[in-house]
């Protein structure tokens, strides 16, 4: 996430940092240092060796379903398998699971709905699995523990698993931050979950640096699995791959590339940095049609100048290789992630305008929901929020189209809120709120070719660790919250506009998505907000009631009706659709 001057004025909330970005997104250096980390814990996932807790050293409980299949479109029995090892254990332990269901404010349920035990034989690396019964579409968490005869727990494991919501539409406006570039996880296991979740774009990278190791010699995969595979993968799924073209490459040039981030600074260096262009875009361009150039400029140190001079030299050739390709500029920078469309403005006052199809923001609000946002210092814009930022940028676009070509489109290709730590005011049920919200907010305006959202695995496993914990997945590739919150939003919305307001204010969203076979959405707008009745102005009928994770009921609306309204999203479905 980019940092720049503006500021954001602390709120109600005393745990709230006085600075809005608590959620920093990744530099280059804070990128590159991470990947051996990264690495580790992908080797340690394709083992299938579960992260959700810390095994005991003697009696080790691992989760042996393969990575992906703890998510399902549809309930009923699941064979969940465990391994335990060493088993040296006595005999009469048993294997004890209670399975749980999240309610209505994203939380575990404090009864579980079923309890299983099986018995355990002795032996060493025995393996055991349990047949849970998930009745309907929602998130669950198996509680596992290996238990003795005289009741001591030897160990214990909590997995997440989900039932998805009716539907299969997908959500055009869309996507997630993947981190194949960094070498982390396996491409079709990892996009089938976005795509079964119905998010439509992808947005990663291939490094210069990994493709051009020794200077004139570029190397591009010849199978999935090489590296930078995972864009075919993703056009061979229907997905829409979103490249980031950035950072220098020190590794083969090893006296060039020095500036911040390795951004090329003089004529040489911009000549190397477009021939890697060329060279990706060429192979690619079957299967990737947008292009970011750079991800966070740091314009603070090597000036909007030499930015513009790259991108005018970059459009070029890329346009050369792929013409109907799609070329953003800003990649997410400017002050507090480009919000308040300062780098765009730059550009267009150096007379780049004709340089760029799009350009693109990062208008990250954590720990603020984003209906309200925070208060923004230095800015044309009184807050940062959902509401404000896409209509005015909307605005600055259309008053300055490019002749012949009309405006420029924008694109969000960051955004999110981790899920932890809690004293920073963060929750799982937080994320899921803020993730379903934005989604929401941001097909109200109309305004944006997509919204990506960062990111979707986890970076790690340490819950005091922002940074780790902005995935809509673990990193065991198991179901948090706010992705059955936007999977359940995606297949109930599908590809329907936003068509009216019931009501529209600081408290309360009630919308109306579609025409005659439309879905009513209604939150309220405060992230801490638990459910409460609220006056809903909608037209009298009988109604399928759709909740946060896919939990359907019938509601009978009358005049004068109340809806029962809370952080995360209800959707009303006319009954006879």
């Amino acid at each position: 996430m980019n940092h720049g001057t503006w500021t954001c004025t602390v709120e109600t909330n005393a745990n709230r940092n006085s600075n809005v970005r608590v959620c920093m997104k990744r530099s280059f250096p804070l990128r590159t240092q991470r990947v051996n980390l990264i690495a580790r814990l992908t080797m340690m996932l394709a083992g299938q060796i579960t992260l959700a807790a810390a095994p005991h050293p003697a009696f080790a409980l691992q989760l042996m379903t393969a990575p992906g299949a703890l998510i399902s479109d549809d309930a009923g029995s699941r064979r969940i398998g465990f391994k335990i090892a060493p088993a040296i254990m006595s005999d009469g332990d048993e294997v004890v699971a209670a399975l749980y269901r999240y309610d209505d404010n994203a939380e575990v349920s404090q009864s579980p709905l079923r309890k299983y035990r099986v018995s355990i034989a002795r032996g060493s690396g025995e393996s055991i699995s349990v047949d849970v019964s998930l009745p309907g579409a929602g998130l669950y968490v198996l509680d596992t523990k290996i238990v003795s005869t005289d009741g001591a727990e030897r160990d214990s494991l909590k997995v997440s698993l989900a039932a998805l919501a009716v539907g299969s539409g997908g959500f055009s406006d869309a996507g997630v931050q993947t981190h194949f570039a960094h070498r982390k996880g396996v491409p079709a296991t990892v996009l089938s979950l976005v795509k079964r979740a119905g998010f439509a774009w992808i947005r990663d990278e291939v490094y210069w640096s990994e493709i051009e190791k020794t200077p004139g010699q570029f190397q591009f995969p010849r199978n999935d699995n090489d590296y930078g595979g995972y864009v075919r993968v993703a056009a061979r799924m229907n997905l829409k791959p979103l490249i980031e073209l950035d950072f220098g490459n020190g590794r083969a040039y090893p006296g060039l590339f020095k500036g911040p981030q390795g951004f090329p600074q003089t004529q040489q260096e911009r000549d190397l940095f477009v021939r890697y262009a060329e060279k990706v875009v060429s192979f690619y361009r079957d299967y990737a049609k947008t292009w970011e150039i750079w991800n966070e400029p740091a314009f603070a140190s090597i000036g909007y100048d030499k930015y513009i001079a790259l991108l005018k030299q970059v459009y070029g050739a890329i346009k050369k290789q792929s013409p109907d390709a799609s070329v953003l500029s800003c990649g997410g920078g400017g002050a507090g992630g480009g919000p308040g469309g300062d780098c765009i403005v730059q550009i267009v006052k150096a007379g780049a305008l004709e340089y760029q199809d799009g350009f693109s923001i990062h208008p990250y609000m954590s720990p603020h929901d984003p209906d309200r946002g925070y208060v923004a210092k230095g800015s044309p814009l009184p807050r940062v929020n959902v509401s404000t930022v896409w209509p005015h940028l909307q605005g600055m676009t259309r008053s300055h189209p490019r002749p012949g070509a009309g405006p420029l489109k924008l694109y969000v290709t960051e955004i999110g809120w981790p899920s932890s730590p809690a004293n920073a005011g963060l929750s799982e049920r937080k994320q899921a709120a803020a993730a379903a919200r934005t989604f929401l907010l941001s097909r109200r305006f109309n305004a944006v070719e997509t919204v990506i959202w960062y990111d979707f695995v986890d970076d790690g496993v340490n819950p005091n660790d922002k940074e780790a914990n902005f995935g809509l997945l673990r990193l065991d590739l198991s179901p948090k919250p706010a992705y059955v919150a936007a999977a359940t939003l995606f297949r109930t919305i599908g590809a329907r506009k936003w068509n009216r307001s019931f009501v529209d204010d600081d408290t309360t969203k009630i919308y109306q998505y579609g025409g005659d076979d439309g879905v009513i959405a209604g939150w309220k707008s405060d992230a801490d907000a638990d459910p409460v009745l609220t006056p809903a102005p909608i037209p009298p009928g009988r109604y399928t009631q759709i909740d946060w994770q896919g939990s359907t009921s019938t509601l009978e609306v009358k005049e004068g009706f109340e809806w029962k309204l809370g952080a995360l999203p209800k959707y009303l479905v006319p009954a006879n659709r």
